[in-house]
């Protein structure tokens, strides 16, 4: 059951890169007529994280999950859990790595340590949010955006980010 839920949150994280299209053109996306997608409040143990971190996080470490709608999530958490709040709770033998973890582990370099990130082609707007089982990391590399691809992540085809790919979740 755990697996899942943790499919389906993670399939409607899929579909944040409608969403990311405001960040680079808002007023595209208004003429578009495009519907920005519900950006809900996560926290992991009582820690929020981003959503594009939920694709590094390893089903089988997660006890349970918790999901609160309206006013009683903007109740708990305020405004910014508008969307509706979801709360993990992590198996206590669960470890996870922050970004600066990361950073150490697959020895990024400092100077690319200022790169934007990116998990699976989504962009993450704060990185102090990025939660990780390093387990879960395919591999991290520093690539420029796909000029024809739907999202952008920058106006600027020259940019390099940091993109971080999970591996897939095994099908049962």
């Amino acid at each position: 059951m755990k697996k899942l839920l943790f499919s389906l949150l993670l399939a409607g994280c899929s579909l944040q890169a409608f969403a990311q299209q405001e960040l680079i053109h808002p007023k595209e996306q208004q003429k578009q007529g495009l519907v920005s997608q519900p950006q809900p409040y996560i926290q992991i143990n009582g820690q929020q994280i981003a959503q594009p971190s939920l694709a590094l996080i390893k089903p089988d470490n997660i006890e349970s999950i918790d999901v609160l709608k309206d006013e009683n999530a903007t109740g708990k958490f305020g405004d910014k859990a508008k969307d509706g709040a979801i709360l993990i709770k992590a198996k206590s033998t669960a470890a996870f790595s922050t970004m600066q973890d990361i950073y150490t582990h697959y020895r990024i370099p400092a100077a690319q340590q200022n790169l934007k990130v990116v998990i699976n082609n989504k962009l993450v707007k704060d990185t102090s949010l990025i939660l990780a089982n390093l387990d879960q990391i395919e591999k991290v590399e520093v690539v420029k955006q796909d000029i024809t691809a739907p999202v952008r992540w920058s106006l600027n085809d020259e940019e390099e980010f940091l993109h971080i790919t999970s591996k897939p979740q095994p099908k049962k």
